[in-house]
């Protein structure tokens, strides 16, 4: 669906699973007790082979907080000689936070309560212990896999972009993101709330700088007519920016007298001027494919079948 948003901002299964640079796997909890001594010597084995490892801990174990607080963390590297872990775990103001755990903390940290796991993957709670490795080389992707650039698959998904279904579960699609981060901010003025996640705005930004590069590299390639990275820039990248900035002075400020109100209306203007453009880029790319009929045939027959409507 190219872009997403999940109520709490968090960043959970559902990109790694779709990402196919990620082999993304996962194993019982219960099987790692009975085949490893130690959670920490399954983490080890998996480092050494080049696997990261994404756990859910009670960081109340090592942050010393009085009451459990259960979260994932993004396990990366380890030393023997210090006796520790090295952590990464996404925060609220979406930046990831690197700590240290020892040996001892950890392991009585991934000793969850079994009523804690297996929530779902849109609660962001694993149902086990989950690791992956990012795969660099070609030659390690299925035989027949394409990951290069699918122009056809390209039209298809921003059509779903412009035009998303509907929400599932706690997850939101394409362009009724805009609304989602909308009614958070609302909720946040309403309550007076002292802060406010920024990790929703942060990812809609990266968003946006990646569909400037993707407009420049579409036109670069004569798959549009027009070059429409200069004005995507400035009329969507920026102000989503000056949005985000405006979104990080009211957490500097606690969010007193937080400007809910103010941040909608920076996003509806966002938000209109993205579906002009990209309207315009999504009737450009039908007209390429149009013109090359024979070629991407699949696409044609898979848009006759979808209903946008």
């Amino acid at each position: 669906m190219d872009f997403y948003y999940q109520y709490y901002g968090d960043f959970n299964f559902y990109e790694m699973k779709a990402d196919p640079w990620l082999k993304f796997m996962s194993i019982p909890d219960e099987m790692v007790k009975s085949r490893w001594d130690s959670r920490l010597d399954f983490v080890r084995e998996c480092i050494e082979n080049d696997y990261y490892v994404y756990i859910m801990l009670d960081r109340s174990i090592y942050r010393g907080y009085k009451e459990p607080d259960y979260h994932n963390a993004l396990l990366w590297g380890y030393d023997d000689a210090a006796g520790k872990i090295h952590a990464a775990d996404n925060n609220t103001i979406g930046k990831f936070v690197f700590e240290e755990i020892c040996y001892g903390d950890f392991e009585k940290a991934a000793d969850i309560p079994i009523t804690e796991l297996g929530i779902g993957d849109h609660m962001g709670r694993p149902d086990g212990i989950y690791f992956f490795s990012v795969m660099a080389g070609r030659n390690k992707h299925v035989a027949g896999t394409n990951h290069m650039m699918q122009i056809g698959k390209l039209q298809h998904d921003l059509a779903q972009y412009l035009n998303p279904p509907q929400t599932l579960a706690d997850y939101v699609f394409g362009i009724d993101c805009y609304e989602e981060l909308k009614k958070y901010y609302l909720h946040v003025a309403e309550n007076r709330y002292g802060h406010c996640d920024r990790r929703g705005l942060c990812s809609l930004l990266d968003h946006k700088i990646l569909m400037t590069r993707r407009l420049e590299y579409l036109f670069r390639k004569g798959y549009l007519a027009h070059d429409y990275k200069n004005l995507y820039y400035e009329k969507v990248e920026k102000r989503c920016l000056a949005a985000r900035n405006l979104l990080v002075k009211e957490n500097v400020k606690e969010c007193k007298d937080f400007q809910g109100k103010k941040l909608c209306m920076l996003l509806d203007g966002v938000k209109e001027e993205e579906m002009g453009i990209l309207s315009k880029v999504n009737g450009e790319l039908k007209g390429y494919l149009d013109a090359h009929m024979d070629e991407y045939r699949e696409y044609h027959m898979e848009r006759d079948n979808d209903s946008y409507d």
